[in-house]
């Protein structure tokens, strides 16, 4: 339904990777709940549906096109990069000292 719409490459990926169905991206671009405007070029569209806020990042080029930027789920969908780096992102608020040190650690070297 997104025809109206001209999606970026980045935004392609990240849909890929965050395994967003296209049909709720749908939902954040043609019925969102709100509309943030950050400047007068760019807005982040957002529809909140079964404890989920999807997000859309729209930014209007100098034709008026409109270029989806990015877009997220959020809470994450399990099994995505996303979630993986929320978990840890949670273990490391309730973590002790030496635990930190070892999460940080394992973020650094990807694992």
């Amino acid at each position: 339904m997104a025809n109206n719409y001209i999606w970026t490459n980045h935004a392609i990926q990240r849909l890929k990777e965050r395994k967003i169905p296209r049909k709720l991206i749908d939902q954040a671009l043609y019925h969102p709940d709100k509309k943030l405007y950050r400047n007068a070029y760019v807005t982040e569209q957002q529809k909140r549906m079964k404890g989920i806020t999807i997000a859309v990042i729209v930014k209007a080029n100098e034709k008026g096109e409109k270029i989806i930027v990015s877009c997220w789920v959020n809470p994450p969908f399990p099994g995505t990069k996303d979630y993986k780096l929320r978990q840890r992102f949670l273990a490391m608020k309730k973590a002790s000292f030496m635990k930190k040190i070892w999460l940080t650690l394992l973020n650094k070297i990807g694992l």
